[in-house]
């Protein structure tokens, strides 16, 4: 209560400039701990039959009773694998498709999911309820592997950044054959003062503001649990949004098998390019050998 009455004295006599740094301050003090982190996108603009993918809708019910919505597209041809596949905050299954799409013509069956208030998918969307969902979402696409199937987990930004801690505890840790995370960060509060150091007015506040955030979850402590699950890194330079030291200080951190793939692109847009795309079907072709 002292402190509330000394900010609006305080607000009574600077300039007001500073009364709406101030003020902004506080509103992103409030809803910092999950505006940053989930930002869901409802449409879905395009569907998979419209690039020739069949597919079905899933969905799956959460243990506090939340529906989420998903797809699973099928493979083209001879199958090869299962793909479980967590996009990043902004996105939904929608906007991943064309990070997503390829796979299924390379013989891969591919699931996903949209997290809470994302698409399709009911609720809102908080750190510790995606991840406690993820853990559903693990055990119900096992649940429809084939007996000798392993399932390959990939995670793109924070889908990747919280896959790691996912898999690391995950109680189906034995039907997972590979975790690949692409563009993740491996601290919520460090990636935090990154965006907003970025920004010059927020820049002052990137200390106190990345606090707020849940670092529970922090990937950089799990990332050594994966093993011996084999864990590939793949990130780019030339990420705008992720430093590349994040995707150093988890591949140092992780335990073997690990392996780190430098690839060249943006944030958003990785398997828009056919090398990147070349690179993770390597990585998958050499875990069958």
């Amino acid at each position: 209560m002292l402190f509330s009455l000394i900010v609006l004295l305080s607000l009574s006599i600077i300039k007001p400039i500073m009364c709406r740094i101030l003020l902004l301050f506080f509103v992103l003090l409030q809803a910092a701990c999950t505006s940053f982190l989930f930002v869901p996108y409802k449409p879905l603009p395009l569907t998979p039959d419209a690039v020739g993918i069949s597919y079905e809708n899933i969905n799956i019910t959460m243990r506090d009773g939340i529906t989420l919505h998903g797809w699973r597209l099928f493979a083209k041809g001879e199958k090869k694998g299962s793909i479980l596949f967590f996009h990043g905050n902004g996105d939904n299954v929608s906007t991943q498709l064309p990070n997503t799409s390829w796979l299924p013509e390379r013989g891969y069956d591919v699931y996903i999911v949209d997290y809470r208030g994302y698409g399709q998918s009911e609720g809102r969307a908080e750190l510790d309820a995606v991840i406690s969902d993820m853990e559903s979402i693990i055990a119900f696409v096992s649940g429809r592997l084939a007996v000798d199937e392993k399932l390959i987990i990939i995670g793109h930004s924070l889908g990747g950044s919280m896959a790691i801690y996912s898999v690391a505890h995950s109680a189906f840790r034995d039907r997972i054959k590979t975790l690949v995370t692409i563009e993740a960060f491996s601290d919520y509060h460090d990636v935090t003062q990154d965006v907003l150091s970025s920004n010059w007015l927020f820049w002052l506040f990137q200390w106190p503001l990345s606090f707020t955030i849940d670092n529970s979850y922090r990937p950089l402590d799990a990332i050594g649990l994966v093993s011996p699950i084999p864990v590939l890194i793949m990130h780019s330079k030339s990420d705008e949004m992720i430093d590349i030291y994040h995707a150093e200080r988890l591949y140092q951190a992780a335990k073997q098998p690990k392996a780190f793939q430098l690839i060249d692109s943006d944030h958003n847009k990785v398997f828009f390019k056919a090398e990147n795309r070349q690179l993770l079907l390597d990585y998958l072709m050499r875990l069958n050998k």
